[in-house]
């Protein structure tokens, strides 16, 4: 693991053979107030340190996975691999290929919570987007603007260094889906079991309303979809 010495931390996963394995931002927690899509407040939500992916995975880092475990390579529409993010991949195949990574490097990587992935979204704001109220398609890939998506890092990222959270491909969190709980809570896991899994972020093929850092959506778990990636969290 590599740190650098700029703000946001970054900190630099490597495989065994010594190339890039994962790529964090070091977050420090803190609090955010939950509301639903009419705008209500729900809850008051407190979520300790932790570290997210810059990018969400991309197609060369799950090839590489999919290779070593004999997977089958999910299919990329024709528009390309390498630096693309991973789509059509189950919350089942997110949550196998972090387990891999972390065999391969010695770290813990999972999915994110669902409330560890809005605190790194909203990036301290209380707007819709992290960019203010309104969000613009030269801010986010959203609207089938390019029909397609785009290579990660193609956008600039927010203020705590997290690039894309807000359109691209829906990201798996490791929450099941339900109704938030009210008050205050700490660290929330969500529900111990259900139907769906979370899915946060919105994606090229959706509106701006739905790529909001509030926004939620679910799937079930075994599903896959040219709109469904991820990205890696940890302690």
């Amino acid at each position: 693991m590599e740190h650098t010495d700029k703000s946001p931390i970054i900190l630099k996963y490597s495989m065994p053979d010594g190339s890039l394995a994962a790529e964090m931002v070091r977050l420090s927690g803190g609090m955010f107030t939950r509301v639903d899509d009419a705008g209500e407040l729900v809850s008051e939500v407190e979520v300790s340190d932790f570290t997210i992916g810059r990018y969400v995975v991309t197609f060369e880092r799950y090839d590489r996975f999919a290779q070593a475990t004999g997977r089958k390579l999910p299919g990329a529409s024709g528009w390309g691999r390498r630096s693309r993010p991973i789509m059509k991949v189950s919350w089942y195949d997110a949550t196998a290929y972090a387990q891999w990574l972390s065999d391969m490097t010695g770290a813990d990587f999972r999915l994110p919570t669902e409330a560890e992935w809005e605190i790194a979204c909203r990036a301290g704001t209380k707007t819709d987007y992290s960019f203010g109220e309104n969000i613009t398609q030269a801010q986010a890939n959203f609207n089938r603007t390019n029909n397609k998506t785009m290579p990660v890092g193609s956008y600039q990222p927010n203020s705590l260094g997290v690039y894309e959270m807000h359109g691209n491909v829906w990201e798996w969190c490791s929450d099941w889906y339900d109704k938030y709980p009210t008050g205050k809570v700490k660290d929330p896991k969500g529900p111990d079991n259900g139907s769906y899994r979370v899915l946060r972020g919105g994606s090229w093929f959706v509106n701006a309303w739905l790529t909001r850092s509030a926004s939620r959506a679910c799937d079930e778990p075994g599903e896959r979809d040219h709109s469904r990636g991820f990205r890696l969290a940890g302690s």
